[in-house]
């Protein structure tokens, strides 16, 4: 759901924890939207594509360099997610992780392909996977102008595991932490009680991390990322003004510890509504926007205008609730799953911009796990047991189930989702030929949200738009199968459980990999998650306006810097 990341412009679920659906919650919704909305690729060999006339064009294995050029001097952009606090720590919604990804750091970062590199820590290491050692970059300035201490940045570790203080973070920080140190001038021991060989990832700001002063925290108190006290970090850009009701400016920071090429300035719009954003994009109140829905790319496209599409990684697909009637027999939940024709829905709802999904973690998500190849990755996750549309099939399984006459039951989707509600409807024509009515309904994304996994939906949709580079981000929450609450389904499988509480504590990444080849297949085999399509998010950026760089953890990254003017 949106790192609920059911999806929310805001997804990324990474543990198991109590509090954890609901801000899985907000984070799926807000990615979802985002994602939902956004315009979709066609399977091809790589991570990222232009769109001119509508019709996808090859990009390369490493991801699209679709622009060199100058920087900008002055970008302003739109973004149909707004955010009611720049702090992380409130509110996890990926919108806030784009924004935080301008102005705060973590220990760790990624690049754009997903490859976890250095910010305030200059390096790390451990021995046993389980006492990780970060020594600290020296001389780094915060945007208040003081310097960055040791003691700040635990401070803001603490503050991230902190249910109080961080309701929006604490949620994606594992329990397996143990304990937090201060072993030098400018180191850092964290402790875990199990080994985890991909803990680094987790100190990033595209994971659990997002440092400040500690004494601007203390006297900012509650209003910490607010319009009044903004927020004070050590990014490439410092925030000047926020509305949450309209936009925030931020200028680039002149004591940036490394180094910056992008705009001098950058704003960024909430603009909401689809036809209001292409209005302000078409007039030139903006110069980008990210957000461009799946249905209206020729009108993004036109006066010399152009759209650039890459992989976020985002899956869409039903999950099966078995403690309600008539979810609890197979044939029904198979019938369903027949019923849907993926490829239908990417070709005439997508508009060909879409990827059959064959799994549940995207080819792009698991390629950390093969060599950061996106094919072989691909060749893996190709014969899962996903099933395909037949209407006879469909048909012949109704016949065999507790309701070979038919049934009546919803399927709801949240607001800002149309393509989500498209391929629903699609769903309800097919099942007709089966004797089965599904009413499709629209309802708000904040109640959607508080639906997911509740108990009382037999089928349902799971967005989930994800923000880390761990591959099994999406898979180590929807196959904790430990029964009520631990998944979307409150599915009980206790080997699939076993298995998944397993792979963080494994250092061989094919080791891993197999496990969720394995345990996907189980799921699939049971039918309680049926993969609908892999999605893209997509920018649209103005006459004389490029990108460079642009891969699939872009948005992770000092992405203002990627805008340049073509020469």
């Amino acid at each position: 759901m949106t790192h609920p990341t059911p999806i929310s412009p805001q997804t990324a679920i990474r543990s198991a924890q109590p509090n954890r659906l609901a801000t899985i919650g907000r984070r799926i919704v807000t990615t979802a939207i985002a994602a939902v909305m956004a315009v979709a690729l066609a399977a091809c060999g790589g991570a990222n594509a232009s769109i001119a006339t509508g019709q996808p064009t090859v990009p390369s294995e490493t991801g699209a360099k679709t622009s060199t050029g100058t920087p900008v001097k002055d970008l302003k952009i739109a973004s149909a997610s707004a955010v009611s606090t720049l702090s992380v720590n409130q509110e996890a919604g990926s919108a806030n992780y784009q924004l935080a990804a301008l102005y705060q750091e973590g220990l760790t970062g990624v690049d754009a392909t997903g490859k976890v590199i250095p910010a305030l820590a200059e390096k790390w290491s451990s021995t046993d996977n389980k006492t990780w050692v970060f020594d600290l970059r020296q001389g780094v300035k915060l945007h208040d102008g003081s310097t960055l201490t040791t003691d700040d940045v635990i401070d803001s570790i603490n503050t991230a595991r902190d249910a109080t203080l961080s309701p929006g973070l604490s949620v994606y920080w594992p329990d397996y932490v143990d304990k937090v140190e201060k072993t030098g001038d400018a180191q850092i021991t964290i402790t875990l009680k199990t080994p985890q060989s991909e803990f680094p990832t987790q100190v990033s700001n595209v994971a659990g991390l997002f440092v400040t002063s500690k004494a601007f925290r203390e006297s900012a108190g509650s209003d910490y990322g607010s319009a009044s006290k903004l927020i004070v970090g050590t990014g490439p850009y410092k925030v000047t003004e926020f509305d949450p009701s309209s936009h925030v400016s931020l200028e680039k920071f002149k004591d940036y510890w490394g180094t910056n090429d992008g705009p001098d300035t950058v704003r960024v719009d909430f603009i909401t509504e689809d036809s209001t954003r292409l209005l302000a994009f078409q007039n030139g109140t903006v110069d980008a926007s990210f957000n461009v829905p799946v249905t209206s790319v020729a009108q993004w496209s036109q006066n010399g205008s152009n759209v650039t599409a890459y992989s976020d990684r985002s899956y869409y697909g039903l999950t099966f609730d078995q403690g309600v009637k008539p979810f609890d027999d197979i044939h029904v939940r198979k019938a369903i799953s027949y019923a849907l024709d993926k490829e239908g829905i990417v070709k005439g709802v997508l508009k060909g911009y879409g990827e059959v999904a064959t799994g549940i973690d995207s080819p792009e998500q698991l390629a950390g796990w093969t060599n950061n190849s996106k094919d072989e990755a691909a060749k893996k996750v190709a014969d899962l047991g996903a099933l395909s549309y037949s209407i006879d099939q469909a048909k012949s399984e109704i016949a065999q189930s507790s309701q070979p006459s038919g049934f009546s039951t919803t399927l709801t989707y949240p607001t800002g989702y149309p393509a989500v509600g498209q391929a629903s409807l699609a769903l309800a024509d097919s099942l007709k030929q089966i004797g089965v009515t599904l009413d499709v309904k629209e309802i708000p994304l904040e109640q959607w949200l508080s639906e997911v996994g509740n108990g009382k939906q037999g089928v349902a949709w799971m967005i989930y738009n994800p923000t880390t580079p761990q591959p099994n981000e999406v898979t180590s929450w929807l196959l904790a199968a430990g029964g009520a609450g631990a998944n979307p389904a409150n599915w009980t499988d206790a080997d699939v459980a076993a298995q998944t509480d397993k792979i963080g504590t494994l250092t061989d990444p094919s080791e891993k990999l197999q496990i969720v080849l394995d345990t996907t297949k189980t799921a699939l085999e049971q039918d309680i998650y049926s993969p609908v399509y892999w999605g893209k998010a997509a920018v649209a950026t103005k006459k004389g306006l490029g990108l460079k760089g642009v891969d699939t953890f872009w948005l992770g990254t000092n992405w203002a810097a990627d805008f340049v003017e073509q020469q």
